[in-house]
């Protein structure tokens, strides 16, 4: 533990980016308001620069962040873990919300399509980790809040080619208040049966009327396919990682029931926001959604259809206490009809299940900085759920943070907060068609303290936390490899985070962030599906005359892939390595991701059954892109 401290005392007093400008510059969003990092009560992380390492997907981005773990089953297949909240997501995102200009895209069943959203279309994305309690609800993982990029007179398009068997093509036009962004990504994949196509359209507009009263509208279609290999024993994923799961009693093989995830989504969207005057504000958003999903797995056939309405609204006050005063309402349903699958082909009718669901929530934040150096935050919200398989249930999950600063570089900050995440849809009606109304609600209290700051061409983020959560819920695999869910007690979990960044010299900077958890079941136990340590440093290299040099290195600890801790997964290395040439109208770019070739399961299946926890993921593979900018005068 003495090493440890010093190794953290070492990092804290050498590492972070620029000196001078880096905090200052990044601004989070913190309750609708942007801010300086080293002012925020909580763990917001920022990554300003989405396409870094990668243009076509989000995984790289989010695993260079300390607490933070996105995974790939296949490609188009995702699960993001904040602080291990990925133990109850087969795929996907639960228990976390996620937002897009300010505007729930998680649905009201508390799902989230991460695979939809489009990484170009992003400037940046918001990061809180565990519960806020607060005006983006009080969900156990946190929140992502991705924004779109500024508008301007441009036309920007970017193509790359994959050594996977793939191209993506993105057009990005903006012209005065108006905005449309079109792309068309396909890949045979690096496993059989794991090609994917993706195409995306979405327009938006912005209008800032007399007296401040701003209008922002956007509307999305996405089509999206994906083929799903299926997890391999222990034995096939060393014998052959390529391949699909095979047959296997009396089941066909993946191969053989067409395995595939189609989702046809659009959306439409409209806020306005006005300041009233230099005390008040406020800002009202309405967003509809509309999901259409076709299913073919090993075991059925299911088709979906999931209609959702969002509404928030937010009061803002300036004062000598700053008060932001909303609501946030969510409608939804999900009509499911399952039918037997007879070699990727629909056959029978076998269960018919219409689920309506609603949720809303009221929150308070109120902000004092009357004092020197101080600022202290309370908030709350009450959190309410239903559908027909569980009662309505109204929750406060309270917040309470203080932040002191220590001069004008640094700062600490002791918070604790109530966390509440009930069930979403899928967790209720899992794979397997039957209903469990026994699943409680997740619950628990966050302790933490952070410690921010900057010395001469180094900065730092250093958080410690506890979180006693209750009524854990966990996937399992029944015996014919179907998903369902239960509540595995409770768990505690502890971890430490660092990230930090050194500018060595003008050209040259390095990025680290270290993330350690001990994260155990009441028996003990490790909880399943998390490491205890995972690394990420980033030395990026830029000449004035436009090259540059990026090289990342990853190191992901073992895991434990059931409840039992029987069976464990071993530890692995990734290098990932992008060099960029940029002139003025263009960039040409050159990548390549795992160049040691490792062999590894980034997102393996959890209590699988038959030993089948392994997805493959892909070995060293080659990109090259070609970004032209053109910018146009009005």
């Amino acid at each position: 533990m003495k090493k440890l401290l010093l190794l953290l005392f070492y990092y804290s007093a050498i590492a972070q980016t620029d000196s001078t400008k880096v905090l200052e510059e990044v601004k989070v969003y913190v309750f609708e308001q942007k801010r300086s990092t080293l002012t925020t009560p909580d763990a917001f992380v920022r990554s300003t620069e989405l396409k870094r390492y990668s243009s076509t997907q989000f995984v790289s981005t989010l695993n260079s962040m300390a607490g933070i773990r996105m995974e790939e089953r296949s490609p188009g297949s995702y699960r993001i873990a904040i602080r291990g909240s990925s133990l109850r997501a087969p795929f996907g995102v639960r228990n976390t919300k996620v937002y897009w200009n300010q505007i729930p895209f998680t649905d009201a069943g508390n799902n989230t399509y991460i695979s939809l959203l489009e990484p170009g279309l992003f400037s940046s994305l918001t990061v809180t980790k565990g519960p806020a309690a607060g005006i983006y609800g009080a969900g156990t993982g946190g929140a992502l809040l991705f924004e779109s990029v500024a508008r301007g007179h441009s036309l920007n398009t970017e193509t790359v080619y994959h050594s996977l068997g793939g191209i993506n093509t993105t057009i990005d036009l903006s012209a005065e208040n108006h905005r449309l962004f079109a792309s068309f990504n396909q890949q045979e994949g690096y496993r059989a049966q794991s090609a994917v196509k993706k195409q995306w359209i979405s327009y938006e507009f912005h209008h800032r009327f007399t007296n401040d009263l701003n209008i922002d509208l956007s509307a999305y279609y996405v089509d999206l396919a994906y083929q799903t290999p299926g997890g391999l024993t222990k034995a096939q994923f060393l014998a052959d990682p390529k391949q699909a799961r095979p047959a296997a009693g009396l089941f066909r093989s993946a191969q053989q029931q067409e395995a595939t995830f189609k989702i046809k989504s659009f959306g439409l969207s409209a806020r306005a926001s006005q300041v009233l005057n230099n005390v008040w504000a406020w800002d009202l958003s309405q967003a509809v959604q509309v999901n259409d999903i076709e299913n073919p797995t090993i075991r059925n056939y299911e088709i979906r259809h999931e209609p959702n309405y969002s509404t928030r609204g937010v009061l803002h006050r300036k004062g000598a206490i700053n008060s932001d005063l909303g609501f946030e309402y969510q409608n939804g349903q999900m009509n499911s009809s399952t039918y037997g699958n007879y070699y990727g082909v629909k056959g029978n009718l076998t269960l018919t299940q219409n689920t309506h669901v609603q949720q809303g929530s009221l929150f308070l934040q109120n902000e004092y900085a009357g004092l020197t150096n101080w600022i202290f935050t309370f908030s709350g919200s009450l959190s309410s759920y239903w559908t027909e398989y569980i009662g309505n249930e109204a929750i406060f999950s309270p917040r309470l943070a203080i932040l002191r600063k220590l001069g004008p570089n640094q700062s600490v900050v002791a918070k604790v907060a109530h966390g509440y995440s009930p069930p979403s849809i899928s967790e209720l009606r899992p794979s397997s068609g039957e209903i469990n109304r026994d699943l409680k609600a997740e619950n628990g209290w966050n302790h933490e303290i952070t410690y921010r700051g900057k010395y001469a061409k180094f900065n730092w983020d250093l958080s410690i936390y506890q979180f006693n959560l209750n009524e854990t819920i966990v996937v399992r695999r029944a015996a014919d490899g179907s998903d369902y869910f239960t509540n595995a007690g409770s768990t505690t979990q502890q971890g430490l985070e660092l990230s930090a960044s050194w500018l060595i010299t003008p050209r040259l900077t390095l990025e680290q962030s270290h993330t350690w958890q001990n994260f155990r079941f009441a028996n003990g136990n490790f909880l399943t599906g998390t490491t205890p340590y995972q690394q990420s440093s980033t030395l990026l290299w830029k000449h004035p005359c436009g090259l540059s040099i990026m090289q990342n290195f990853q190191f992901v600890d073992y895991q434990f892939l059931n409840d039992a801790n029987t069976e464990q997964m071993g530890s692995y290395r990734l290098w990932n390595t992008k060099i960029s040439y940029a002139k003025k109208s263009w960039t040409l770019w050159a990548a390549v991701d795992n160049l040691g070739d490792e062999q590894y399961s980034s997102g393996p299946d959890l209590n699988a059954t038959g030993g089948r926890f392994y997805n493959p993921s892909p070995g060293r593979n080659f990109h090259i892109g070609l970004q032209i900018n053109l910018a146009y005068l009005r």
